[in-house]
């Protein structure tokens, strides 16, 4: 499969998707230090430098599937170890103290079977951090689905998307929470955040969304259908999000966290 990833698109609203990586970690227990710590879909490696800077005695890896992603990682953050690997069959060698997974896990399938491998694999008094975005019901997302849908030539193409999330689209906080209570987690963190990210025009959000959830659909357009698809797409988000006093969008953007402490 040719990586499907961009890093310069996916990296031009970093700081906002760096954020909820930043949440996730300031909710992991002050006294918590670990020895290894392995970064779970790490893209650029914005989430695995603030993994660095938050355990600096730690061995950090981060892990991607995405070349493109790596590269870039690889030359943002040289005192770190990055390699290529798909986190759905992900396999250490040895036990590990800490999984950092932000904003990945969604695009890996069977969560029931995902994270019962994911806790076999730390030791015995270590950490689980999930993120991942709870917001495919949302319009800007449905919208999104809709047009391909209903387009003959294009329709197929949603089956691409998240394992269904689209067509599926929230995730339960108390199904993960009984998930990570039946393996072992003594202590259990969940919560969701909607984050109300500001956009600078309704082009901003088709790009946010053609860098992430979007891409593995959209890259199997040629130029012209992807020309069509924006122009269509951005019309119909006019529709919906209104511009507000200062001139920018508002796009929420609704996020679920877990952290399981054994």
């Amino acid at each position: 499969m040719s990586d499907i990833w961009d890093a310069t698109i996916y990296s031009e609203f970093l700081d906002a998707r760096t954020k909820p990586a930043r949440d996730l970690l300031a909710a992991i227990p002050l006294s918590f230090s670990p020895a290894t710590c392995h970064d779970l879909g790490c893209g650029p490696g914005n989430s695995t430098a603030l993994l660095k800077e938050r355990f600096p005695n730690a061995q950090i890896f981060g892990i991607d599937s995405s070349r493109d992603m790596l590269k870039k990682a690889q030359a943002e953050y040289p005192d770190i170890y990055f390699s290529e690997q798909d986190i759905g069959i992900f396999e250490p060698t040895e036990k590990i103290d800490c999984i950092f997974a932000n904003a990945s896990l969604h695009w890996v399938a069977n969560h029931d079977v995902l994270l019962p491998k994911l806790a076999k694999m730390l030791t015995d008094t270590d950490i689980l951090a999930i993120q991942m975005p709870n917001n495919f019901h949302s319009t800007a997302h449905q919208t999104a689905l809709h047009i391909l849908q209903s387009n003959e030539t294009w329709k197929d193409l949603s089956n691409k998307l998240c394992y269904g999330v689209l067509t599926n689209p929230m995730y339960d906080a108390s199904h993960y929470h009984d998930l990570l209570a039946h393996n072992k987690f003594s202590a259990i963190l969940c919560w969701e955040t909607t984050y109300f990210q500001e956009m600078n025009d309704h082009i901003a959000i088709f790009n946010w969304i053609k860098g992430a959830g979007l891409r593995p659909a959209l890259v199997q357009m040629n130029k012209q259908h992807l020309n069509q698809f924006e122009k269509i797409y951005v019309e119909m988000l006019q529709e919906k999000y209104p511009t507000q006093t200062n001139g920018k969008i508002l796009f929420p953007f609704r996020r679920l966290f877990l952290i399981g402490i054994k």
